[in-house]
């Protein structure tokens, strides 16, 4: 690399009035959204920008393409400690680097930085100047990343930029020095050839109440790449538009317009200048007349552009033209997409005539504006009951009445009537064969990616297997297997859109293992289309996951099942002000349930001496359930790791330790608690944690004093368990809980807003007579009870109080025949 000698540079041209874009160095960014897809499979890009640091800290991100999405292609710009700058470009042959050494950003003064990849090499300009050059090559093969400015993300973490940003410029191209120093000493007219984006940070009024801006506005022809604002207070001094004013300078903002339908009203358009004299609007392009500041569609689909322009007076120069736009849709041509998730096209195996679950997910396009009113669905010329889950899913039951082919037709209709058709034929059957179906296959977790799905074609059955057994392997991707023991874990998307997690998974130190699991009880999730979710949190090059599932043939006695979420989520451990932290939860069994299970994992995390015991990780803790008020199961939550309970060794670091509930390199093992005693009524549920165990090195103890009693009372690494369980019942035959008993016609009750914040309500068509109204949470818990109101009148229920997640609302008619639907409270 070599560096050349710098130059400092104020800037103050006139034309942008030494305006600029504040960032507080916190939290506050402007994002791009899959900005990368400009630049997929080339090699030459360039991102450049006037920047004034504020103060010398280590990990400010300047300006970036980098943060989840997919593929190899990354480029940014970090400054490091004492005015280093860190600028990278990864490409589909690896890294490439220019470091550039301390006191290269200078502390309250403005330099311009131009970051270029030219195929070949990548080079750093400070203020015009080479600042270094390395060899490059290799192509940018990212479609999906943000290009922020003001924060870099990797992974879990966030590097925000605390300072000052104005002219910043993404382009396609790789810029000459001739061309930075053009750019500097000139701006662009946002006409120039491969340029992307162009952000002058001036559309705001300096220091001024700003909180009606919510994007950056970009200067190119191209309407689509405005920059979102992120966390900017937009009122006063810092984190909002600043700067001082040139004499007679303007600018013009319009607030977001949102798409339309053709069928929509006319509507008016927010425009305003910050000189405040009036905002002339124009069509450019589309189908839309405008007069003043009202917008008027002529009736026909497609995109409409509006150009705003101030033209100054004697006071003032004119303002720069700026562009909205948006998309007008015909709703006769978005339709329902429906997908049929079980049975799937093909093969349906039932050892007997007996009924088996039918699952639809429908969504559309452009749900700001339209939504799913109906789904129905026929198998065989019979109607099938639908249940609407609430969240795009749809399930019911269907019991054939002879073997063979069946035709399945499912019609869709949108929020305006348009309606949408699909089938498929399914052949039922009455044999399995044993076999082995890949559930996903290479899903790789890393820095960049925590969370990836794959969707997979499971057996469709009813009582065919009689185990369905699991193998895990995680492999090294290129660069290597992570070093350390992560938590990860992989997921399934029921049929009703929950998420259940299935494995919980602790990755081995730096090598590639394989486990096996059991996963019979899960027997209702793994079957036909199915999406599942591997998730890793790491701040390396992570793992590569597969999962086969090896279905066993034979007739099971116990087909159904249902699986209800019990104690769900990451709870602090010896916590003095919450010692017992996890909820009381009251449960039930559906009806025809012939034997039951709690089944649970729950793995010790956070470590280290100031920790008392190096909990919970290394703390060897008993807990315990409680079945109605009585201490009824234990659970001995501790791990012997050496030899790996998965055959997962040697490995490096110190996997060879005893630990709470998981060993690294291996499966939590789920711990199977039976609950058949109990299933002929209610029951009350506790999962009591050791009740001999505090942290006393943490802020809840009055008593702790940093560096006397322990290292650091403040540490907010405190040990904690994360948790899944489930309340998993079994049954010959169909289970019928609050969602299977659907005597009134689903389409009789309309529940909406759905989702909603927490006011909705429930209205009877038809000649149905509401008797009762009951809202009841996930657990099963009564929220409110509410009497409706008369024939024809909709019923208000407000459950505004209540914390966000899905709630089933049970609601009974004149006849004792009830219906349930899911409530999505936001």
């Amino acid at each position: 690399m070599m560096v050349l000698g710098l130059l400092s540079i104020s800037l103050g041209y006139s034309q942008q009035g030494n305006q600029y874009l504040h960032f507080d160095g916190s939290n506050d960014y402007t994002i791009f959204n899959d900005a990368s897809s400009y630049l997929y499979n080339t090699n030459t890009i360039t991102m450049a920008g006037w920047f004034y640091t504020d103060q010398l800290n280590y990990g400010q991100g300047m300006m970036s393409i980098r943060g989840g999405g997919s593929g190899q292609g990354e480029m940014y710009v970090l400054q490091l400690d004492n005015g280093k700058l860190e600028c990278r470009v990864v490409t589909n042959t690896g890294l490439k680097e220019v470091a550039a050494p301390a006191g290269t950003v200078v502390a309250g003064q403005w330099q311009h930085i131009a970051w270029v990849f030219a195929g070949y090499q990548v080079r750093l300009y400070i203020n015009g100047i080479l600042a270094g050059s390395s060899p490059a090559s290799g192509n940018f093969m990212s479609s999906d990343r943000p290009f922020t400015i003001g924060r870099s993300i990797l992974g879990g973490n966030s590097f925000y930029f605390g300072g000052r940003a104005d002219e910043v410029s993404l382009w396609s191209k790789a810029l000459t020095q001739g061309e930075i120093m053009t750019m500097m000493n000139n701006g662009l007219n946002g006409t120039e050839s491969d340029l992307i984006a162009y952000y002058k940070c001036n559309q705001g009024t300096p220091g001024g109440d700003n909180s009606y801006i919510s994007q950056l506005t970009n200067f190119t022809s191209d309407q689509t790449v405005n920059s979102d604002l992120v966390n900017f207070a937009l009122n006063g001094t810092t984190s909002n538009f600043n700067g001082t004013l040139a004499a007679g300078f303007q600018t013009i903002s319009i607030l977001p317009i949102g798409d339309k339908t053709t069928q929509d009203s006319n509507f008016v358009i927010d425009a305003s200048s910050t000189s405040g004299l009036p905002v002339t609007l124009t069509v450019e392009s589309g189908p839309a007349t405008v007069s003043g500041n009202t917008v008027t569609l002529t009736g026909a689909a497609g995109e409409v552009v509006i150009k705003a322009s101030q033209p100054g007076n004697g006071i003032y120069t004119a303002a720069d033209n700026i562009y909205a736009s948006f998309n007008v849709y015909d709703p006769a041509n978005v339709l329902v997409e429906a997908e049929l998730l079980h049975p799937t096209a093909g093969s349906v195996t039932a050892p007997s005539l007996q009924p088996f679950e039918v699952a639809i997910k429908a969504s559309i396009d452009h749900p700001e504006l339209f939504g799913v009113s109906t789904v129905t669905a026929s198998i065989g010329g019979t109607d099938v009951q639908l249940t609407d889950q609430g969240n795009g899913f749809f399930t019911g039951w269907y019991t054939p009445n002879s073997y063979g082919i069946k035709n399945v037709v499912i019609n869709a209709t949108n929020n305006y009537g348009s309606n949408s058709n699909t089938s498929a034929f399914i052949t039922i059957n009455s044999s399995a064969t044993t076999q082995t179906v890949a559930a996903f296959d290479d899903i790789l977790v890393n820095v960049d990616i925590s969370s990836d799905t794959q969707t997979s074609i499971l057996p469709s059955h009813i009582g065919a297997y009689t185990q369905i057994l699991g193998t895990l392997h995680i492999d090294c991707p290129s660069g290597g297997c992570d070093p350390w023991d992560r938590v990860s874990s992989v997921e399934v998307q029921g049929k009703d859109g929950q998420w259940y997690e299935i494995i919980r998974y602790v990755t081995p130190y730096g090598v590639a293992c394989q486990s096996s699991i059991d996963l019979t009880d899960f027997k209702s999730l793994l079957k036909g289309k199915t999406t599942f979710r591997v998730n890793l949190t790491t701040y390396s090059t992570g793992f590569l996951y597969s999962l086969d599932l090896n279905y066993v043939a034979g007739t099971d006695p116990e087909p159904y099942s249902t699986i209800e979420k019990l104690w769900y989520q990451t709870y602090q451990f010896g916590d003095m002000s919450n010692l017992q932290p996890t909820e009381d939860i009251t449960v039930d069994f559906p009806t025809n349930t012939t034997s039951a299970k709690i089944k649970l994992v729950s793995s010790g995390h956070g470590w280290g001496e100031n920790n008392t015991n190096n909990a919970a990780e290394f703390s060897h803790n008993i807990h315990h359930i409680w079945v109605n008020n009585s201490q009824t199961f234990t659970q001995d939550n501790w791990y012997t790791c050496d030899p790996n309970p998965d055959g997962c060794d040697p490995q490096a670091g110190t996997w060879f330790y005893p630990r709470a509930g998981w060993c690294p390199g291996s499966i939590a093992q789920f711990f199977d608690y039976s609950m058949t005693p109990y299933i002929s009524g209610p029951v009350d549920l506790e999962y009591v944690f050791d009740t001999n165990y505090q942290d006393y090195c943490s802020t809840s103890n009055p008593n702790c004093i940093s560096g006397i009693t322990c290292t650091d009372c403040t540490d907010t690494y405190n040990p904690h368990l994360i948790v899944s369980s489930y309340l998993i019942s079994f049954g010959s035959t169909q289970l019928l809980g609050i969602d299977d008993e659907q005597d009134i016609a689903v389409n009789d009750i309309n529940l909406y807003p759905n989702p909603s914040t927490g006011t909705f309500y429930v209205e009877a068509s038809g000649f149905t007579e509401i008797k009762t109204i009951e809202v009841y949470d996930i657990q099963g818990r009564l929220i409110t009870n509410v009497k409706p109101n008369g024939f024809g009148e909709a019923t208000k229920l407000d459950i505004t109080g209540q914390v966000t997640g899905v709630y089933l609302v049970k609601i009974t008619d004149a006849s004792s025949n009830v219906i349930t639907k899911r409530l999505i409270k936001e």
